[in-house]
């Protein structure tokens, strides 16, 4: 690959790249100083790290648009009647280069900020000791860059699976300035692969600590995870089973059993939002009013609240999937003020907010349930791992919901439905669809056009933000 094609222009990566630092992870003053001088010092570095991290709790990132609008799209989510329109635009897929998901900014400005520790550490001169730290630095930058590339690749692009030639996005590994056309889609994911692999590496038991929330951060467990999900998108069956494996086997995680899994209004000590060491989640993305990348009143928990905005609602489709006795259906709540207007309409409390006011909350990104998905998946596809069956995984899942298990044997449509049930408003369903080349086919549904999408269609990769044709001629839009 050609240098240029792996460096961008980012106006935010000349800037401070520290403006930002009193965010979601520690509580630090705002840097004055100069990019270089930051970046030359171990402590420079330290909040550089910490600094890259603010992006992924954006409003177009997993604070808001990105999780929620998979969801809307893909079929587990619906408008409440009196919408604010926040959510329309993904539900509809009325998507046009000056009406598209804006996290080309955010996610390419993450970017940015970690090229800038990793192409910065070859050149720090200090202690053998705060060398050794800074290979930690930069696992946590490579897993950043990685997720960011990923994501980008998986909304701006058509699945790896249906043309892996096609056109991606532009893999950048340098912050200058540039003219970067977009490379391959299997070169991206090329890219995705080897920055995570290399993050395993460097990673061993280091786990930052300090932090607002101790899920915040990435560790070796979290690079593995998203391997396991990047293989699977890659239909790398075995390599997706392995890394799923890895984690599961780590011993660092438990599934949550039935009487855990309950909506946190009932139970303030329960899983979501609230936990802390163990369990479940894997890696989260965490955030608080006064943070530089808080989402506001277009945040997660705003948006899946009727006391707040309220705007995305779980479909009929979505509810209907679940049998009587599972637990995951309680997550689902009604209008708590008992208006009318939305008799009937239910919203999903994964994203209670830690005090409960959508002002502090966290978005899980990797958890322990999807490994055993994607291993049942895997396996289901050819993959195998000793001991283990598509129906044992698939299994682990139900008896923790509160399900019998299942006896005989199970189909890919029943492991699709069980991602649906367990992963529902996490951003995955509409990727689900695209991945597997499945029709988007909605039976619940409240507007006028775009009711199904078939596949392949042009819809399933949105369209490029127009302000990314603006001095840059290389780029090349989708068709819509």
């Amino acid at each position: 690959m050609k240098a240029i094609m792996k460096k961008i222009f980012f106006i935010a990566g000349l800037f401070i790249l520290l403006a930002g630092c009193q965010d979601f992870l520690e509580r630090e003053p705002v840097l004055q100083q100069t990019s270089e001088l930051t970046l030359s010092t171990f402590d420079g570095l330290d909040k550089a790290t910490l600094g890259a991290y603010t992006l992924l709790y954006g409003v177009d990132w997993y604070g808001g648009y990105f999780v929620l609008s998979s969801d809307m799209r893909g079929g587990n989510g619906k408008l409440k009647p009196n919408n604010a329109g926040y959510q329309f635009d993904a539900y509809t897929w009325n998507y046009t280069p000056e009406n598209t998901e804006q996290l080309w900014t955010s996610a390419y400005t993450a970017i940015a900020r970690a090229n800038n520790v990793i192409n910065a550490i070859p050149n720090f001169e200090g202690s053998a000791e705060e060398k050794e730290m800074l290979q930690y630095f930069k696992a946590e930058c490579l897993f950043i860059r990685a997720i960011a590339h990923f994501d980008l690749v998986r909304l701006y692009a058509q699945p790896y699976g249906h043309n892996k030639t096609g056109l991606g996005v532009p893999v950048v590994t340098e912050t200058v300035i540039a003219e970067p056309a977009r490379d391959p889609i299997e070169e991206v994911y090329s890219q995705v692969v080897q920055d995570l692999k290399e993050a395993e590496s460097l990673f061993g038991d280091y786990k930052r600590s300090g932090g607002a929330d101790p899920k915040g951060f990435a560790t070796k467990e979290a690079a593995q995870a998203l391997l396991a999900r990047v293989y699977l998108y890659m239909e790398d069956w075995q390599n997706a089973a392995n890394y799923a494996t890895s984690v599961i086997n780590s011993g660092k995680f438990t599934m949550w059993s039935a009487a855990q899994y309950v909506p946190v209004s009932e139970n303030p000590n329960g899983a979501w939002g609230r936990e802390a060491e163990g369990s479940e989640v894997i890696f989260a993305v965490y955030g608080a009013l006064g943070n530089s990348g808080f989402p506001g009143q277009e945040g997660i928990a705003y948006m899946t609240n009727p006391a707040f905005h309220g705007d995305a609602c779980a479909s009929n489709d979505l509810l209907n999937l679940y049998e009587e006795g599972d637990v995951r259906h309680d997550l689902f709540y009604s209008d708590p003020d008992g208006r009318a207007v939305l008799e009937g309409f239910f919203w999903t409390n994964k994203y209670p907010s830690k005090t409960g006011d959508g002002s502090t909350n966290n978005t899980p990104v990797l958890r322990l349930s999807e490994m055993y998905l994607i291993r049942a998946e895997a396996i289901h596809k050819g993959a195998s791992i000793s001991g283990v069956t598509s129906l044992s995984d698939y299994n682990m899942i139900r008896t923790n919901r509160g399900l019998a298990p299942r006896t005989g044997s199970i189909v890919l449509s029943d492991i699709s439905d069980e991602r649906r049930r367990e992963l529902c408003f996490e951003g995955h369903v509409a990727f689900d669809l695209a991945r597997r080349k499945e029709n988007l086919v909605r039976n619940d549904y409240v507007a006028l056009v775009n009711q199904n999408i078939n596949f392949p269609d042009n819809k399933w990769a949105l369209p490029i933000p127009k302000s990314e044709f603006n001095g840059n001629e290389n780029m090349v839009q989708n068709p819509f």
